[in-house]
Order: structure tokens, then sequence, then C-alpha cells
């Protein structure tokens, strides 16, 4: 497995792992609980075709600590408590750090979970994405408040990049309607949402047997192969 190389990106405070020294830029925004094996696991599998792969840790202001996620309601209250603004500061000086050590080559963005949110929200809202791609990504916010401005599914109309989306149709947290919705916000644009029968939240997610789904997650990884390599690679 590649060497995870933790960096900083630029001097706003932002940090995270940067695995892979060649190829197209991926940054990876992971699900609340940070970045741990399974996140490395995935950068891995990028930089094994190609691609030069950043992970953001949201936590590294503290010490890379990710909060208290012992119970739903206290996962939930750290999902809450996840500053968008300031994720995506964090997530604009990833790429902006990625344009300098390419010399402005494509950089795509993937998230998983409340990851996927953000690759949502940048797809919006940081020009020079090459590409945005989301796993099961949180769509609609109950309440707006200045640490959740603005709902991913509100802002996917406004998207400059193209958008891959995945998600499972009996996911307890994301209502099918939304996925539908979604794809229907970003109809006329270079857009692909798919939904898998029988996959809940996190499907993806292999350390977790009673929740991972190995034919959507195979087949959302290799959607995403095929997405990335025609946006990132396109004289490939």
């Amino acid at each position: 497995m590649p060497t995870a190389t933790e960096t900083t990106f630029g001097d706003r405070g932002a940090g995270g792992y940067v695995l892979g020294a060649a190829g197209p830029t991926v940054i990876l925004t992971t699900a609340i609980a940070g970045v741990n094996d399974y996140v490395i696991r995935q950068a891995a599998r990028l930089t094994g075709k190609g691609y030069t792969c950043v992970v953001l840790d949201y936590y590294a202001r503290q010490g890379g600590q990710a909060p208290d996620l012992s119970s739903p309601e206290k996962i939930m209250k750290a999902v809450a408590e996840l500053s968008d603004p300031q994720v995506l500061d964090d997530l604009e000086a990833a790429l902006d750090w990625a344009k300098d050590r390419s010399g402005g080559g494509p950089v795509g963005a993937l998230g998983f979970c409340i990851g996927g949110a953000y690759a949502l929200l940048a797809a919006a809202q940081l020009p020079g994405l090459s590409c945005a791609i989301t796993f099961y990504g949180t769509l609609r916010y109950p309440t707006p408040h200045p640490g959740k401005p603005l709902s991913p599914l509100d802002a996917a109309d406004k998207a400059t990049c193209p958008v891959l989306g995945h998600f499972g149709e009996a996911d307890h947290l994301i209502p099918l309607d939304d996925a539908r919705e979604l794809a229907e916000r970003l109809k006329g644009k270079p857009a692909e949402i798919y939904t898998y029968p029988g996959a809940g939240h996190a499907f993806h997610e292999d350390f977790r047997p009673e929740i991972y789904r190995p034919v959507a997650a195979t087949t959302a990884w290799a959607r995403t192969q095929e997405y990335l390599s025609c946006y990132l690679r396109p004289d490939g």
C-alpha cells in the first residue's frame, strides 16, 4: 500500500494526507468518522489506477481527533456541528494546492456520506473542479443554519462540473425521492445519478458486513472509475 503522507494545504489550517506522486488528482472527502483504514484503502485503490489522492482531514485543526461517535445521537450532533463553510474553505485550499502542484492539471472530488455532500457543494461553489462524485451524500438539511447554510440539493443546479451520484434505494437517511429530485435538478448537465436496489446507507463500506452490499459497491466503484477516466484523463 502506498504511503499516506500527512500534509498541510496552504496557510489557512487545512490538512490531510497525500497518496501517490503522479497523475491527475482526486480529492477524497470522508464520512463523519474522518480518516480511517477504509478511507486510506480507497485512496490507495485510486493511486493504483494512476491518480494522486488527497484525503481531506476535517479535524486537522484539532490534531486529527474525530468527535465522539459512540451513539446515533452523537453522530447526528457531530454532523450538525461540522461547519460547511469551513470544510469548503479547506477543500478550496486542497484544490489550490493540487492545481499548483500539477501546473493546473485536472482535479476531481469524491466523497462518501457527509463527504459526498461536500463533493456536491464543491461542484456548485468551487470553480476549477473537473468532476464531482458523491456516494450517498446528504442531500437535504432539515433546518439550515450558519454551519449548514445551503442544502446540497439546493446547490445542485449551480454545479459547474460533471456530477456522478450513487444512492441506495433502501437508505434510511436519504429518501429515494431526494435522489430522484437531484437527478431532476441536474437535467441538462453532464450528470449521472444511479440508485441501487436493496442497498442502504454506506453500502460501499466493506468493513461493515451488516450494511455492505457487494454488487452495488462493485458496480458503483466501476462507474466511478469510468467517470474519473473520462473527465480526468480526456486524452487517455
